[in-house]
């Protein structure tokens, strides 16, 4: 039986550079690819997020977070977490990368939480590489 599922909330990043003196900061887009289901109390899933790169030089992601959100009044946003990304991800100018996110639900996890969507906001930086 699932007990929770996870979607995504869209978020647009800007992203700083390692010297703004030498070229201003990069947007890129992260976005869900596809849904993460079978997330049960004590459990871990895997999930992808789609990092999109729309300028003409390539950009190296230096992090990507995740901020959860509450579900419900009776179910707390803590019963979910996601690791950030700190391995750098390298994408290529106008491209894409599908980056895998470890998704865990706590055990501790209240029976309100059975069933329910967590909003998630992503957020990350880039350099220039």
């Amino acid at each position: 039986m699932r007990r929770a599922l996870i979607v995504l909330v869209v978020l647009f990043a800007l992203s700083p550079v390692a010297d703004a003196a030498d070229s201003p900061g990069k947007a890129f887009t992260i976005a869900d690819v596809g849904a993460a289901t079978g997330l049960v109390p004590g459990g871990t899933v895997t999930r992808k997020v789609r990092v999109t790169n729309p300028n003409n030089q390539d950009i190296k992601v230096t992090r990507l977070d995740t901020t959860v959100g509450r579900p419900s009044p009776n179910c707390p946003a803590n019963a979910v977490t996601v690791e950030a990304v700190t391995t750098p991800v390298l994408i290529a100018k106008n491209a894409y990368a599908d980056v895998p996110l470890t998704v865990r639900m706590t055990a501790t996890a209240p029976n309100a939480c059975k069933n329910l969507t967590f909003p998630l906001t992503y957020s990350g930086t880039a350099i220039k590489p």
